[in-house]
């Protein structure tokens, strides 16, 4: 008997010796459905975790999603793709998403943001040639993101003229008021 009371003693201990690293977790969704939650958590500005990611692939598999919630499903799933630095992969989501007839103007914005990132700043300038067409509140970052693929290009004037309209939009946008200071007007006579 007293082997018999001594075995469970080291099922424990060997259980205990588990290391509690492995213990997984789950997201646990309450009142809103995967693309919800996904689009929260994007909102997030530095949320890069492959737990988001996972939540919003997972999101694009539902069937029932309406076209304009798909479009922004896979247009935050390719920000979350870009934000991790999987540049190719984040293009062909937001390239997906911007072609559809339900997609959100403001997708532009990030489709250019991946196009400058990968250095096909023409391709970038003609996806924000018109930021006009990306709502109030988020045309600043269009002329930003704009403004960028110009200096690159070396269209020093476009550039300058782009990040002008963002303050001009925008006054207290630090990333456009930022590159300003890169510029000194002169006067050629």
């Amino acid at each position: 008997m007293k082997i018999l009371g001594f075995f469970p003693i080291a099922v424990f201990v060997v259980a205990a010796s588990v290391p509690a690293a492995n213990a997984q977790a789950i997201i646990y969704h309450y009142g809103q459905n995967q693309a919800e939650t996904c689009a929260q958590r994007v909102a997030v500005p530095d949320e890069n975790s492959d737990t988001v990611l996972h939540l919003c692939e997972a999101a694009l598999n539902d069937e029932a999603l309406s076209p304009a919630t798909r479009a922004a499903t896979l247009a935050n799933t390719g920000i979350i793709l870009m934000r991790q630095g999987n540049l190719d992969t984040a293009l062909s989501h937001l390239q997906d998403a911007n072609a559809s007839a339900a997609a959100s103007p403001d997708i532009a914005i990030n489709l250019g943001a991946v196009l400058v990132r990968l250095g096909r700043f023409d391709e970038a300038i003609d996806v924000l040639s018109y930021p006009q067409t990306v709502s109030p509140k988020r045309q600043h970052v269009a002329y930003y993101n704009r403004a960028l693929a110009h200096w690159a290009r070396n269209d020093i004037a476009l550039a300058y003229e782009d990040l002008k309209t963002a303050t001009a939009i925008k006054p207290d946008y630090v990333a456009a008021r930022d590159m300003l200071q890169y510029f000194k007007i002169a006067q050629v006579e």
